[in-house]
């Protein structure tokens, strides 16, 4: 079995940090390398992962001086010894199938990258936008048509519903010091690849 690597940037997030790691160590996917970078929190969500990793011996914890998200993810990046990649934010979840699903994507069409849809979670309540990618599912893309969607569709430069094979990476990099950095990583990764493909699953909860 494949394994993926899972980076997850934490940064202040004790409130929502339990259900994020939970969501991620109980994947039907068991293959799993989950990388925490604790990006010099001042809560306590440096002792959560802590705590995690003492009872998963997946989990592997970073503590760093605080540089921002794209420093952290960075670090992440490093440290990938897996076949696959993901990078998901500390106060979002995913669904427990979400790896399986992805992954059995990537093998049957021959992908380098797979993407699944998502919703919006906001304090009290989740509203799903019935977010959706144009055309039919699954959908089949090469770069370059991947570009042209890329242009129009924001859902298509995000990264934490996305599922990559670790050899796009060629020392690629997240710019330091930007607040959204998902364009600036994204498409360069798009380059490298030669078919993604859509998949119209809603894997991943993205907190407002």
């Amino acid at each position: 079995m494949k394994k993926i690597s899972v980076i997850i940037p934490v940064y202040n997030v004790e409130k929502y940090l339990s259900e994020c790691l939970d969501s991620v160590i109980n994947q039907t996917y068991k293959s799993l390398q989950i990388i925490l970078v604790d990006d010099g929190s001042t809560d306590s969500s440096g002792k959560i992962c802590d705590e995690y990793a003492e009872k998963d011996d997946r989990i592997t914890v970073v503590h760093q001086s605080n540089a921002g998200a794209g420093a952290a993810k960075n670090t992440g990046l490093e440290l990938i010894d897996g076949d696959y990649f993901s990078i998901i934010d500390s106060d979002d979840y995913i669904e427990l199938d979400m790896y399986e699903k992805m992954v059995n994507s990537l093998e049957n069409y021959n992908a380098d990258i797979v993407q699944c849809l998502f919703k919006d979670l906001f304090v009290n309540d989740s509203f799903d936008r019935k977010y959706k990618f144009k055309g039919n599912y699954p959908k089949v893309l090469t770069p370059k048509n991947f570009l042209k969607e890329y242009l129009y569709d924001w859902k298509y430069a995000i990264f934490w519903n996305k599922l990559f094979k670790k050899s796009l990476l060629q020392n690629i990099k997240f710019p330091v010091g930007r607040k959204i950095d998902d364009e600036f990583f994204t498409y360069k990764l798009i380059c490298n690849s030669k078919k993604i493909v859509n998949i119209e699953d809603v894997l991943y909860s993205y907190r407002m």
